[in-house]
């Protein structure tokens, strides 16, 4: 428990860490003092082992160098963010509100599509490696693995925040009586039935491809459903996440899954942790290595405590041994007295004169 404790308060100060970083870029007169601002390995991003921009989902993984984890960008007016497709992998429809964006498509074959505003015709296309595709700033569009394979992209933005609002869990997030209007009075249950049936990003996605690549397309994650409050509350019987914290964005632009990949031809949420306040997880779904590594040192202690203990017991029973082997007197309690035919043919054994210093001198002297 006390682990735990620990990395939460580690977690919570890296985050005010990355904060404070931020205000003060933000804040510096020059480009100059941004740079004095910022250590040689901080203007490097890892998307292989980032501790935060993390989205993950039954079907892939997102990781996204922004303004929110990756300092190095305030000032630069720009992000990046990788995606990690599985087998038929989706990223649902969503938007960014501050920036468009450029999507390159590294292997794998994508089919991405995009609608603009109202009156614009919908956009479709099939990206192969080595192409890429925009999407403008506010369009609602998607991408999907459409082979049984992984597939890889990476997607840049001209915003150093550009924010992500996926579409199915926003809508469904306003009040329910709103959204059953909208939808031609669908009815508040039916709302909310099918509110809670909205998987995470990323998705599993067609029914054609699942059946294609012979994956079973139940069990998935929905943990980035919208929170609550008392003006978009559920109906009565239905539950769904608090929204006391203001709703969080998740990060990262599509989908991805390098790690949480559908290869088993099951689903598996790779962001399901320890519930309830501390997980092994941060709050992007990534397995936080920082966690890791105190689970792994802990261990080592551990070990470390068995291995002394062991050595302590075959010591002590090897001295034992060795006592008793060595010395014949060597015995406590009832066993006390020495026993044994040495000892009986030392008993019969006369002294001689003056053997010890209490025998009596001799009466001539």
């Amino acid at each position: 428990m006390a682990l735990f404790v620990a990395l939460s308060l580690s977690s919570s100060s890296l985050a005010q860490d990355v904060a404070a970083k931020v205000a003060s870029l933000r804040a510096a007169a020059t480009h100059v003092e941004r740079i004095k601002l910022l250590k040689d390995d901080e203007f490097v991003f890892d998307f292989l082992h980032a501790s935060g921009g993390e989205t993950n989902g039954a079907a892939g993984r997102t990781v996204a160098a922004s303004a929110a984890n990756f300092p190095a960008v305030i000032g630069h007016g720009m992000a990046m963010t990788i995606g990690f497709l599985g087998p038929c992998g989706f990223n649902p429809p969503h938007t960014h509100p501050r920036a468009t964006e450029f999507n390159f498509v590294v292997n794998g074959t994508l089919e991405a599509g995009f609608l603009a505003e109202n009156g614009a015709r919908f956009v479709f296309n099939e990206l192969h490696p080595g192409t890429a595709a925009v999407f403008p700033k506010g369009a609602i569009h998607f991408e999907m693995n459409n082979g049984c394979e992984d597939a890889l992209f990476v997607a840049a933005f001209n915003d150093e925040d550009p924010g992500v609002d996926q579409i199915a869990q926003r809508f469904l997030g306003l009040p329910p009586a709103f959204v059953a209007a909208t939808l031609g009075d669908l009815g508040v249950e039916q709302v909310a039935q099918l509110e809670a049936k909205i998987p995470d990003n990323v998705a599993l996605g067609t029914e054609e491809c699942l059946k294609r690549c012979g994956i079973t397309g139940k069990g998935q994650p929905t943990n980035q459903r919208q929170p609550r409050v008392s003006a978009n509350a559920l109906p009565s019987g239905f539950g769904g996440p608090s929204a006391t914290p203001a709703p969080t964005e998740t990060t990262g632009n599509t989908a991805a899954t390098s790690k949480g990949s559908v290869t088993s031809r099951e689903i598996h949420s790779p962001t399901q942790g320890i519930s309830g306040g501390i997980s092994l997880s941060d709050e992007s779904g990534r397995t936080n290595p920082l966690i890791i590594a105190l689970i792994v040192l802990v261990s080592i202690l551990v070990a470390g405590y068995v291995a002394l203990a062991l050595a302590f017991i075959i010591r002590r029973n090897g001295e034992k041994r060795t006592r008793s082997r060595g010395l014949k007197y060597f015995r406590t309690g009832s066993d006390f007295a020495p026993q044994g035919a040495l000892f009986e043919k030392e008993k019969t054994q006369s002294l001689s004169p003056h053997s010890t210093p209490y025998d009596p001198p001799h009466s001539g002297l």
